[in-house]
Parts: structure tokens; sequence; C-alpha cells
């Protein structure tokens, strides 16, 4: 799949990523931010990567994501966004999405991206639940289309009330080519939303790419 030549402001869309419930299974209430995060402008002015390149990579989707010591081993969906202009999630928890807009793991820059819900009403936690207790220097693996196998290692974890997240960071399509993983944790409010309920916080882990 080939890279979209797409506007910036489709790209920092995806700054209200998970600012819902993250339990699948059940209505979702949105929330929406401002999100004022220009990816394209900042790579026009990036003297080590240029728009053409970025724009011009084919890109090759992650398939897979194994990170040996949480047990995850989970096949990655390809997303873009809903009619909302939230990113799209699977449905199960048991499976993650990779932001079509965002990086690919084959890209020469930025951060590829994969995000998926902690639990659902009808399967329970699924194995992103995980991420809570990760430690930086773990080892996870993203398999691509291609059947190429990209290695990274955690170098942080964070937890983020909602509505806090500084998503332009995590979406940047500048800088060395790195994983984040997101979903949601944290406090269950069971109100919110009139009753739809969703975690206070977002969890996300920054990996470097090392092979």
């Amino acid at each position: 799949m080939s890279t979209r030549p797409t506007t910036a402001a489709t790209l920092v869309l995806v700054g209200l990523v998970l600012l819902a419930g993250c339990t699948a299974g059940a209505p979702v209430a949105r929330e929406r931010g401002e999100v004022a995060y220009d990816p394209f402008r900042s790579a026009r002015t990036d003297e080590f990567v240029s728009s053409n390149e970025l724009l011009t990579t084919v890109k090759s989707p992650p398939t897979r994501l194994v990170v040996s010591a949480l047990a995850i081993d989970m096949p990655v969906d390809v997303k873009a966004l809903e009619p909302n202009g939230d990113m799209s999630l699977p449905v199960s928890p048991s499976r993650a999405g990779w932001y079509e807009y965002a990086a690919a793991p084959n890209s020469p820059a930025g951060a590829t991206v994969l995000a998926a819900h902690v639990d659902s009403r009808q399967e329970g936690v699924g194995p992103f639940a995980g991420l809570r207790s990760v430690k930086p220097g773990t080892e996870a693996v993203v398999v691509d289309s291609a059947g190429t196998s990209h290695t990274y290692i955690v170098t942080s974890v964070e937890r983020i009330e909602k509505g806090a997240v500084p998503w332009g960071t995590y979406f940047s399509l500048i800088g060395e080519p790195r994983l984040v993983l997101i979903t949601c944790g944290g406090d269950y409010d069971p109100g919110f939303g009139g009753g739809v309920g969703r975690y206070e916080d977002n969890y996300i882990v920054t990996a470097e790419k090392v092979t």
C-alpha cells in the first residue's frame, strides 16, 4: 500500500484517538479537544526528513505484534477514521489497529502507532492490558505485510489522564523510527456518557527501533 498524500488536518484528527471509553461492545461517547500540531509543516523544516520522502515511501503495513515478555501475539488491522473523525479501532481487544496515515514499520522516520481496546464486555481483558506493567528494555517485534520483522526496545511507559495527552508527540511523522502502543487504563468511571463508561487514563508505550 502506498502512502496517501493526506492533509495535515486529516492527520492531526487522530489526536482524538482513544479519548472515549476504550471498552469495546457498547455505544461510545466521544470527547473533543484542540489539536494544533502540523506534522507536515514540521517535516518541511526538518533538515533530515523531507516531506517528499515521507509521502513517496511505499508502506508495508504491520500485520502482527509480538511482545513475548507480556504474552502478546496479536494480529494488526489497518484502520483509518470514523465518520466523526476519531481513529477507528478493531472491536475485539484481541486485535490491534494501525493508523494507516501514520508511519509504517518500514518508514524512514516517524511513529508507527498501534492501538487496541484494553477489554470488552464480550471478551474480557485483552492483551494490551499488559502494557501497564511493561518495563523499559522489553523487546517488541512487529511483522509487516512483506514478512519483514522489525524489532523495537521499550524506552518509556506513561500513564496520562485523558484530555492531557499531547497527541501530536505520539502521532509524529518525523524523528527516529519508533513504535507507539496505546490503550486505556486507570480508574473506570461507569457513569461517563450517561452510563456508557470509560477509563480515565491512557497508557502509552514508546519503543525505539533497533532492527
